[in-house]
């Protein structure tokens, strides 16, 4: 697999294709060009790009799986929450183990998919912003990544929740509610400060107290995947494939998955039909530009299909009839 056009420069008239060349000195030239001849920092970023960087996981290392290049396809969103990447703010405290904005909310993403029928087969989240040393300032990060293909579904392996987080999970207190608010509201939810009204509305008749907010669509994703809380619901069209294609193979891999909120709130229960999952191989008919690869209905990820099914029974209870169908 091949870099190529990562992104175009122009300087003094000149259109400058910027990619990964064969060799690091070739590398180096480019850069050069770029960077107005600041040849040491040239000869930095060509060596970090054309390191060999090897890492070695027990659960993949366990298995040998083929799969055809030319079926795949990568969505890629190199910082998603951009905002807080730029803002920058390291003091931000955790709700629950959840921020509800700063770098911690910073992802890289990269999911592959199957060009022919769209499915979400691998995902990689980078999370470059985990904890920070006092010290030091440094900061360590953590990657997560989750493969599902011809029944062969595999994760990486996350550390024990109490190493996450000092309280229970959101996850833990549906599996074992320990008093009446937990038993009365038996789902937890990451959402946008910019959700819908009607949804939040909603949300709280089925979640209670229990509704985080947060940035970054890749991080409240992370959040899912993590078991920090059971659903993540989305209901504008201002995410895209790239933000959501990463998470869903990973949650794909653990059993759950990610679907569209619009066609799920038209859905009839009883129908027997598939929950709609998004797809990643066409764009939306009738759309230009990047709007034709945005999820325009919403978004829902979560970890287990028959808690799905579940919140989705008391969203639609609580939801007026005419927010099923807008």
């Amino acid at each position: 697999m091949s870099l190529q056009m990562i992104w175009f420069v122009f300087t003094l008239g000149e259109k400058i294709i910027m990619r990964l060349c064969p060799t690091e000195e070739e590398t180096v030239d480019l850069l050069n060009k770029v960077l107005n001849g600041n040849k040491l920092a040239s000869e930095a970023l060509a060596k970090v790009v054309h390191q060999d960087v090897v890492f070695s996981d027990p659960a993949l290392d366990a298995i040998e799986i083929n799969i055809p290049q030319d079926t795949l396809g990568v969505w890629v969103d190199p910082i998603d929450s951009t905002y807080q990447y730029i803002k920058g703010s390291a003091d931000i405290k955790s709700n629950q183990g959840i921020f509800p904005s700063g770098l911690q909310c910073v992802t890289i993403l990269i999911g592959v998919c199957d060009i022919q029928t769209g499915v979400p087969l691998m995902g990689v989240i980078n999370q470059p912003f985990v904890s920070q040393d006092l010290n030091t300032l440094r900061w360590k990060g953590q990657c997560y990544w989750g493969l599902s293909y011809m029944g062969t579904n595999i994760h990486s392996f996350l550390p024990p929740v109490s190493t996450r987080n000092s309280s229970e999970t959101q996850s833990q207190v549906t599996q074992n509610p320990s008093s009446e608010a937990e038993c009365s509201h038996p789902f937890s939810a990451v959402i946008s400060t910019s959700e819908k009204e009607t949804i939040k509305a909603a949300l709280s008749r089925v979640c209670g107290e229990r509704i985080f907010r947060a940035a970054g669509a890749g991080y409240k994703s992370l959040c899912v995947v993590l078991g920090l809380v059971d659903i993540y619901i989305f209901s504008e069209d201002t995410t895209f494939k790239w933000d959501s294609c990463a998470a869903h193979a990973i949650l794909r891999a653990m059993g759950g998955g990610m679907v569209d909120l619009k066609e799920c709130l038209e859905r009839n229960p009883n129908s027997g039909l598939d929950l709609p999952q998004l797809v990643y191989h066409v764009g939306n008919r009738g759309a230009a530009g990047v709007d034709q690869w945005a999820n325009k209905g919403g978004l829902i990820a979560y970890r287990s299909k028959k808690q799905l099914e579940t919140f989705l029974s008391l969203l639609l209870r609580h939801l007026a009839p005419v927010d099923a169908h807008t």
